[in-house]
């Protein structure tokens, strides 16, 4: 990367922090960013401290940052990213990369490219898939649009983590929210567990149990789960009924597991035992396709 190279970023709270503080150590020192928290004495602190500890300028307007960067990244809330890249638009040039990391709705990817895109400057879709106190600016990112190589070429060699999934604005930012159905249930599901695990005092044997279905990795369990789920449904849906009393009996909202019950029901009512002969398939990609065969969705060319 060229020592010239400049990086902008709108907002500077937790993500925007980590980024520039792992590219300030491989050498980025051009930075700067425009953050509406940094004249409040109580929420700029913050946004000082950091901005300092990771070598970045801190100015006066998004327009300045626009001003003095090649690269903007916008890692604003999501209900900001509409307005934000609004504002922006008006004041990118030619050849300027505009990266959103937000993860805001697909629409709204393809709806801020719409405004970036007639400046000449070009437009990456980004979500960022761990943790970034974990990973830092070394987290996976995945990116998508027309310029998303361009863009996953220039951070990587600075020891970013980009990978190009698409040539579609929104394709990025529909992967979080889809991945996110699992870990934020997961996460909601958990909760609900020991919310029961520790009314009976059984927490640890409940977890060491636990552990087992993932002792061999994830991609065994996946492929154990959503086949079993095609054959056998239907009869888990009276144990899960259970649960449901017997979080009720404790005075716990059974919230995921109610809702655990309906998704039951729903793939029992495909009726793919018939399909599969009563056998469980070998892995979820035969569900997928059992999916496509019965209708569900159409099928998709590969």
């Amino acid at each position: 990367m060229n020592d010239r190279f400049s990086m902008g970023f709108i907002g500077f709270g937790e993500a925007g922090f980590e980024i520039a503080h792992g590219l300030y150590s491989a050498g980025v020192t051009r930075m700067c960013l425009y953050d509406l928290r940094t004249p409040d004495p109580d929420r700029g602190a913050l946004v000082i401290k950091r901005a300092q500890e990771a070598g970045v300028k801190i100015l006066d307007s998004a327009k300045q940052v626009v001003e003095q960067s090649d690269m903007v990244i916008s890692v604003v809330t999501p209900e900001a990213s509409v307005p934000v890249a609004q504002e922006v638009a008006t004041h990118l040039q030619t050849g300027q990369i505009y990266v959103d990391l937000t993860s805001s709705f697909p629409d709204n990817m393809k709806m801020i490219a719409a405004l970036v895109e007639p400046s000449g400057a070009k437009f990456v879709d980004g979500a960022m898939m761990g943790s970034l106190p974990i990973y830092g600016h070394k987290v996976l990112i995945y990116v998508a649009g027309l310029y998303a190589g361009e863009a996953a070429r220039i951070l990587n060699e600075h020891g970013m983590n980009l990978k190009v999934v698409g040539e579609e604005p929104g394709q990025a930012s529909a992967i979080k929210l889809i991945l996110s159905i699992a870990t934020k249930g997961f996460e909601a599901l958990l909760v609900e567990m020991l919310l029961a695990s520790h009314h009976y005092q059984v927490e640890e044997p409940v977890l060491l149990a636990l552990h087992q279905f993932f002792a061999k990795g994830l991609e065994p369990v996946v492929d154990r789960f959503v086949g079993s789920d095609a054959v056998h449904a239907g009869r888990r849906v009276t144990e899960m009924e259970s649960s449901v009393r017997l979080l009720e009996k404790i005075g716990t909202d059974p919230i995921m597991t109610k809702a655990t019950v309906q998704r039951l029901q729903w793939s029992a009512s495909l009726n793919l035992s018939e399909y599969f002969g009563g056998i469980s398939p070998g892995g979820y990609k035969e569900v997928i396709q059992a999916w496509e065969n019965i209708g569900l969705f159409p099928k998709v060319k590969r």
